[in-house]
């Protein structure tokens, strides 16, 4: 944004960024039994959360990744509605929104990888708390999404094929995934 202000008008105007902070005392790798509660044992854990959860977060993205990953992965996707979770497909756990950021942090913990796929965003702050809670991130190249990242294993992709590529890269890692 600041280099959108520099290009404006307001170009000899100062601009200061000030980047969204999260409370790092909660934000931190939790321990948890999310995976033990949720069948997700010996499962690569792809999450999402989002609230609202819309076109423009990219919830289709994550629907579109359930029908092309095997059974050795399940998706999660934290903020949904009561319509949308009774609409999911099979492998994937939807939970409504979350007012408590230790559960958050305790799912962020929980999971193997954070994908983001918003369409449009400026400094996601789920990023921030997905990596200080230990999970790398993949995120789409729009807005500030890449500047959030901090973690050496996250990754800043161009479209879906290549976020999936990724995503399928870092479960062989661990030894999951076909």
């Amino acid at each position: 944004l600041a280099d959108l202000v520099g290009q404006s008008f307001l170009s000899k105007c100062p601009v200061t960024v000030k980047h969204n902070e999260i409370d790092r005392a909660v934000f931190k790798p939790t321990p948890s039994d999310f995976r033990e509660r949720y069948g997700l044992e010996g499962k690569f854990v792809v999450l999402g959360v989002a609230s609202p959860w819309t076109v423009r977060k990219g919830l289709e993205d994550f629907l579109h990744l359930a029908e092309e990953l095997d059974e050795s992965y399940a998706i999660v996707l934290v903020g949904l509605d009561g319509n949308q979770i009774s609409g999911l497909p099979t492998g994937v756990v939807g939970l409504a929104r979350s007012n408590s950021t230790y559960q958050l942090a305790s799912i962020y913990s929980a999971a193997d990888v954070f994908f983001n796929p918003t369409k449009e965003e400026n400094f996601p702050t789920v990023n921030l708390e997905a990596q200080a809670c230990g999970t790398p991130v993949v995120v789409y190249d729009v807005g500030g999404c890449g500047e959030t990242l901090s973690d050496s294993r996250s990754l800043v992709v161009s479209n879906f094929q290549e976020a999936k590529a990724a995503i399928e890269r870092m479960a062989h890692i661990l030894g999951v995934g076909a």
